[in-house]
């Protein structure tokens, strides 16, 4: 009796035993397995993200070409295209552009009645599509070019340049003359970037058109871009060397090319400027304009009756520099602007701003659009009742 229940406890002993090791294996393939499928999702995820990364191109520029009146009567528009058709553009760089806006063009087959939209491809203008005729002063025509150009050639850097004429903040750019002179306004392109697909920030926003290097602009393009380019003053009708421009792109020197050429083509000429605003340090700018502002009232007005106006067609555009300096206001903005100009302009510090007190219309456009809360109040405190 006692050897039968030995050889009871025994085999129950084993029994447990082998069970152990049966769960243990169990528990073991169920662990390898699970490790196995996070193991390949990851690497599925991984080579999916390096493919994507290694297929996208290391730059497009992207250009909004309002030729109006500019191309109409000067060719001014075709004239740089032809610069561009004799670049020699990088491989794995896209250069594409949208034409509109102007009732003629005078090269390239271009068409007035439709909206066109091209890629520069070996040193030919190559016509990818074509759409209903639109005004190129309206944000969603512009919102629907820049979603189209990022989603079929995305880029690890991708810049916006654009081509017209240029009326400062309060009219803003790309003057369509088929659609009666319309404006696309400063606050027009903040919807079209802010309701874009695109997720990035632009490497840079260009605008090769007058008066536009202000503060007013520069505080919107922040939100959207590294790096925004711009004169304070008119702009000749030969614009930028698109040339030397489309070169250059992916090496890492665009904005320096543009300065630079734009610099040599203008060495004869008595009055340019151009200015690259690097828009993450923003804040020294606006710090210093801050500085203006709690001056006061009769000081600032001081110092704008001593300053000269920018611009031939404006009489309310100062330089930031100046009226600081008028204020004697400390400012360096030297690692935050970069610009280039004639000697007669070597006083501009390459960024300008808003004083419309003269016209209060203005003056009501102007404090309903800037996003300068501080100056916007100092304005409705002092020059208007809204």
């Amino acid at each position: 009796m006692k050897n039968s229940h030995n050889r009871f406890y025994i085999c129950f002993a084993i029994f447990l035993i082998l069970l152990e090791l049966v769960l243990v294996g169990c528990n073991s393939y169920q662990t390898e397995s699970e490790s196995t499928i996070i193991t390949s999702n990851t690497s599925e995820y991984n080579r999916s993200y390096s493919e994507t990364e290694l297929n996208r191109d290391d730059f497009t520029l992207l250009i909004y070409m309002c030729g109006s009146s500019l191309e109409s009567k000067n060719g001014s528009a075709s004239d740089d295209i032809s610069e561009l058709l004799s670049a020699d553009i990088p491989q794995k760089v896209n250069v594409v552009l949208e034409t509109g806006g102007s009732e003629r063009w005078k090269k390239h087959g271009i068409s007035a009645d439709k909206l066109q939209r091209y890629k520069v491809s070996d040193n030919k203008l190559e016509l990818i599509e074509e759409n209903k005729l639109s005004s190129m002063g309206d944000s969603s025509t512009l919102r629907k070019f820049i979603d189209w150009g990022t989603q079929e050639f995305p880029a690890k850097k991708t810049a916006l340049i654009f081509w017209d004429h240029g009326g400062g903040f309060l009219k803003g750019i790309c003057k369509d003359e088929i659609y009666n002179n319309e404006w696309l306004t400063v606050q027009e392109f903040d919807i079209a970037l802010k309701t874009s697909s695109f997720p990035h920030k632009f490497e840079f926003i260009g605008f090769d058109a007058c008066l536009m290097a202000n503060y007013e602009t520069a505080l919107v393009v922040s939100e959207y871009s590294n790096y925004m380019i711009a004169s304070e003053d008119i702009e000749s009708t030969g614009g930028w060397n698109y040339k030397l421009i489309a070169n250059s792109l992916g090496s890492g020197n665009e904005i320096k090319t543009i300065l630079k050429s734009f610099s040599e083509e203008n060495c004869g000429k008595t009055d340019y400027t151009l200015s690259a605003i690097d828009l993450t340090q923003l804040e020294k700018v606006k710090c210093v304009f801050k500085s203006c502002i709690d001056k006061g009232k009769i000081a600032f007005e001081r110092a704008i009756n001593s300053a000269d106006s920018i611009g031939t067609f404006s009489s309310c555009i100062y330089d930031m520099g100046n009226l600081a300096g008028l204020l004697n206001i400390d400012f360096d903005f030297s690692n935050c602007i970069t610009v280039v100009s004639s000697d007669s302009m070597k006083n501009l510090s390459g960024i300008s701003f808003c004083f419309p007190e003269s016209n209060s219309k203005a003056m009501e456009e102007y404090i309903q659009n800037c996003t300068d809360d501080e100056y916007t109040t100092f304005l409705k405190n002092h020059y208007f009742n809204v």
